[in-house]
């Protein structure tokens, strides 16, 4: 929280506020604060009880993702982002908050990379996944800025990141709103996952960006963030309190936020937000539309500003995977459907045996 209190003090450029610096390896964006972090892109998959489980590393302390999808009138685009802040210390050469052994502080970036393209080869194994480089990631994070289609080039070196990608575009901060290019930023945070698809349905005639974010912490850090946060709970009531904490931690667990960044005109901006929570409150959807905290959770939603819209609960999820935007399947359907792929093969096989002639094979 300190970085936009610190923000909101004088008029600073808005490169300031991005930590973004240069693409020192293909596909590592390393940051001014010593940070990195990648993007895959990833196409929509469907997860039911016969499909493979993904086999995510444990992540800790230090270590966020940021599951964006960027929705314009061509189509969808689904990325998530692999983050990590190395913990170093000066009389220490090791970096120790990686996903396995400590890696000395020289070799940090390669680390990095390696983990990065074990992740997305995992990924590669439930769906088609591209690891972003150089003009790629560009385009990705210029959208997150502008959610327009991206017109800014590569330079010969990529550096200047930050300055680059906010050069050409008009920002406005004002007491509790954010304009860009004369458009009005409108942020929503949702409470709940699953009522994310009718939503999309509902806004497909505008462009916007939808986002998830978690912040790791290990097991035992969890326990911590959690007593802290419900020590004034159910004064007098331990019983109480002990049954409500079974439900909130689980294997994966950290900082969370869920919710929808749009950019409309000015002057359609309060039609839009009457329209948009009338329907949300039909859904009976848990929301808010963000006004006191919307630079903050705003800046925390852009890949890499992880100082921001640091805010409890603590939220915990089973696997990975239910944090990563996806289509969950029934049962019932997967084994119809798994059916109709056996029957799909047995009829081209059938077909293949009265293609060749009788006595050859």
């Amino acid at each position: 929280m300190s970085f936009l209190k610190e923000f909101e003090l004088k008029d600073m450029a808005v490169e300031e506020g991005l930590a973004w610096g240069g693409i020192t390896l293909p596909y590592v964006m390393q940051q001014k604060g010593g940070s990195c972090f990648s993007v895959i892109e990833y196409e929509l998959y469907i997860k039911n009880a016969l499909t493979k489980n993904l086999e995510l590393p444990s992540f800790r302390r230090g270590w966020a993702i940021w599951n964006e999808r960027q929705h314009t009138l061509q189509g969808d685009k689904n990325f998530l982002v692999i983050f990590w802040n190395p913990f170093e210390t000066k009389d220490n050469p090791y970096i120790e908050n990686t996903l396995g052994e400590k890696v000395e502080k020289e070799n940090f970036l390669h680390y990095f990379g390696s983990e990065v393209e074990k992740i997305c080869k995992e990924f590669s194994k439930v769906t088609r996944t591209k690891l972003l480089k150089y003009q790629e990631l560009i385009n990705f994070l210029s959208f997150s800025l502008s959610m327009e289609e991206s017109t800014v080039k590569m330079p010969e070196v990529p550096l200047y990141m930050d300055a680059l990608l906010s050069q050409d575009l008009n920002f406005k901060f004002k007491a509790n709103d954010i304009c860009i290019n004369g458009k009005k930023i409108i942020v929503v945070t949702l409470s709940a996952w699953s009522s994310v698809w009718k939503i999309f349905e509902q806004v497909k005639s505008i462009p916007y960006r939808y986002v998830r974010r978690i912040l790791f912490f290990d097991e035992r850090e969890s326990e911590i963030e959690l007593k802290k946060y419900v020590r004034k709970w159910c004064g007098g009531r331990k019983t109480m309190l002990e049954e409500i904490e079974k439900n909130i931690l689980s294997n994966v667990n950290g900082y969370c936020w869920n919710g929808f960044i749009f950019q409309v005109e000015e002057k359609d901006a309060e039609e839009f937000c009457v329209n948009l929570e009338s329907y949300l409150k039909t859904q009976e959807m848990a929301y808010v539309f963000e006004k006191y905290n919307l630079k903050d959770v705003w800046w925390g939603s852009v890949a890499g500003i992880f100082l921001a819209n640091i805010v409890p609960p603590i939220t915990g999820f089973k696997s990975l995977e239910e944090f990563i935007l996806h289509v969950e399947e029934s049962k019932e359907n997967a084994r119809e459907h798994k059916f109709k792929e056996i029957l799909s093969e047995m009829a081209k096989m059938k077909e293949g045996e009265q293609d060749v002639p009788n006595g050859q094979i």
